[in-house]
């Protein structure tokens, strides 16, 4: 696949790349789950062909088996999400189907006129049989703990737009601050939400670092 870079800005190009080491990872997760379901199906036959005398089940076995490869897949997603990538301190990788807040996104600028070393990575990850798209990050108002809105900047995401995320596959998308002067030092919070992934939303945190 292509990288994608940033336009219409200074300094050098960024690249979103489209393979993910955490994506392998979950799909070994997917792959086992699917492989409890289907052996939690055939236990279900084999007992079901055997005369027992004890009558029909009132809740079948393949139930409890779906139930538990459900719950372990999950809990295998939580803990990848949680992990960063190699060589990628502050990404993130987050599931487009997760139900509940994502991990936070950390942006930290070393000063009030630097918005180049304020760059990060959201991994979006279909675990899901189905393409997905189009899906678009966006971030409303950035805010102090007193309430005030950092003025003056704005988040990118590069791409804007991720068409189609197909079935099995993660795609990374470069979050930035773009700024039209320097900035007030400080903590500032908001939320990046997804368009064509309604649950997923993630807390994001930008630090401005005094002179």
């Amino acid at each position: 696949m292509s990288d994608s870079h940033a336009n219409g800005r200074d300094g050098p190009a960024r690249s979103a790349r489209a393979f993910d080491p955490i994506a392998g990872m979950r799909a070994v997760a997917d792959i086992q789950a699917e492989g409890l379901r289907a052996a939690g199906e055939l236990l279900e036959r084999v007992l079901g062909s055997e005369p027992d005398g004890a009558g029909p089940r009132e809740r079948p076995l393949a139930d409890d088996y779906g139930a538990l490869a459900a719950a372990w897949a999950e809990m295998f997603r939580r803990f990848a999400a949680a992990m960063t990538l190699p060589g990628q301190p502050d990404a993130v990788t987050v599931a487009i189907d997760t139900a509940g807040v994502g991990p936070q996104v950390r942006l930290v600028l070393r000063g009030p006129d630097d918005t180049e070393s304020g760059v990060t990575e959201v991994w979006l990850h279909n675990g899901t049989f189905s393409a997905v798209g189009p899906v678009a990050l966006s971030c409303g108002e950035l805010c102090d703990s007193d309430g005030e809105v950092l003025a003056g900047a704005g988040v990118q995401f590069e791409p804007h737009e991720v068409p189609v995320l197909p079935a099995r596959s993660s795609r990374a998308v470069v979050v930035s601050l773009v700024a039209s002067g320097p900035l007030r030092a400080g903590t500032y919070r908001g939320t990046i939400q997804a368009s064509g992934a309604p649950r997923l939303w993630l807390p994001f945190e930008v630090t401005i670092e005094p002179c």
